[in-house]
């Protein structure tokens, strides 16, 4: 049964319906499954809640001119019921919240060009935005609890990047204005998300020349998609002080601490390959005895009697050694994306 048909049973909020929508639900392939759930926005189908199928809605996109129907800046929604009209907005995170945009955009007040679409890619995108967004909240819990090294921005602007636009801007200077506060006074405010730490005189530099950040502080804003932890732990916000008060004795290039109080500096490049081919070495090992031989299915001469436990090894085996491969190389478990260095 496809999305659709369940999706309908769920909003037709009677018992017997559900427990339909939930068996159906059963059936489908464990991606399919996980998919769903990301668009109904919830962990459990038993969980989700949906509007009642008597509900209008009409899906829109807001396109920038360097835009492809397919991956759009902004995707919106008109929501329509006996009790109103509602317009939402689907946020980085994968939730629906009330915004004036599309009304805005209709008036012609924002730039870009607006387009009605079908449910099938806000669906994607949506589910998309889910699971991207699950390793920037994993990422997001680290810094708050000190899990990385601090750095200090550079007040300078970068050059990596493409000039943005005055919303893009906006978006900049509400991630430099909102992070926890780490210190105000005569040597200026400085602001903190756990990872990176800088002067809000940066703000000053992009509202005055409309240039981004410095390429790595700003490739950072972009890798977390200008989400912030809602505080960091004290001990980071000291840990952050002593990084600005040592700004003017280091003369280094980049001004960071070297590694996390109680921890080893983290590894380099080199370190990471070599203690991922001993994790390697250690999954084979381990899988060896429980995973089936099989010569017979490749030829003669291939170097399967090498290779055969990477080769034939259980789904639950190549889960295990894909996250623990990805943590080793910095890399979020469940994603594979890039969180720190």
């Amino acid at each position: 049964m496809a999305w659709a048909a369940i999706v309908a049973l769920l909003q037709t909020q009677a018992p017997h319906a559900r427990q339909a929508a939930y068996q159906a639900f059963a059936t489908l392939p464990e991606k399919e499954q996980h998919d769903l759930l990301a668009y109904l926005r919830c962990e459990r189908i038993q969980d989700a809640e949906l509007s009642p199928a008597s509900a209008e809605i009409t899906y829109f996109i807001r396109l920038r001119p360097a835009d492809h129907e397919a991956s759009p800046s902004w995707v919106l929604r008109r929501v329509v019921t006996e009790s109103g009209t509602v317009d939402e907005l689907l946020g980085r995170d994968g939730q629906w919240r009330p915004s004036d945009m599309l009304a805005r955009a209709e008036r012609g007040e924002l730039p870009g060009r607006l387009e009605q679409t079908s449910d099938a890619l806000p669906r994607r995108v949506l589910a998309t935005a889910v699971w991207q967004f699950g390793a920037i909240r994993r990422a997001l819990a680290l810094q708050e609890s000190g899990g990385f090294v601090l750095r200090l921005a550079k007040e300078t602007p970068g050059t990596a990047f493409e000039e943005f636009d005055v919303e893009d801007r906006e978006e900049v200077i509400a991630f430099l204005t909102r992070a926890p506060l780490v210190m105000t006074g005569a040597e200026g405010t400085y602001r903190t998300d756990g990872m990176w730490v800088w002067s809000e005189s940066i703000v000053d530099m992009v509202r005055e020349t409309g240039s981004h950040p410095e390429n790595k502080f700003y490739g950072h804003m972009l890798a977390r998609e200008f989400a912030l932890p809602e505080t960091v732990a004290p001990d980071v916000v000291e840990r952050a002080r002593r990084l600005v008060g040592s700004a003017g004795a280091q003369g280094a290039d980049r001004i960071q601490e070297r590694n996390v109080p109680g921890q080893p500096p983290p590894p380099t490049p080199a370190e990471r390959r070599r203690a991922l081919s001993a994790w390697h070495a250690e999954w084979v090992e381990k899988h060896a005895a429980t995973t089936p031989f099989r010569p017979e299915n490749h030829p003669e001469g291939s170097d399967y009697n090498l290779h055969h436990v990477d080769m034939d090894a259980s789904p639950e085996a190549d889960r295990e050694y894909v996250r623990r491969a990805r943590e080793i190389m910095g890399q979020d478990p469940e994603t594979g994306f890039d969180i720190g260095f």
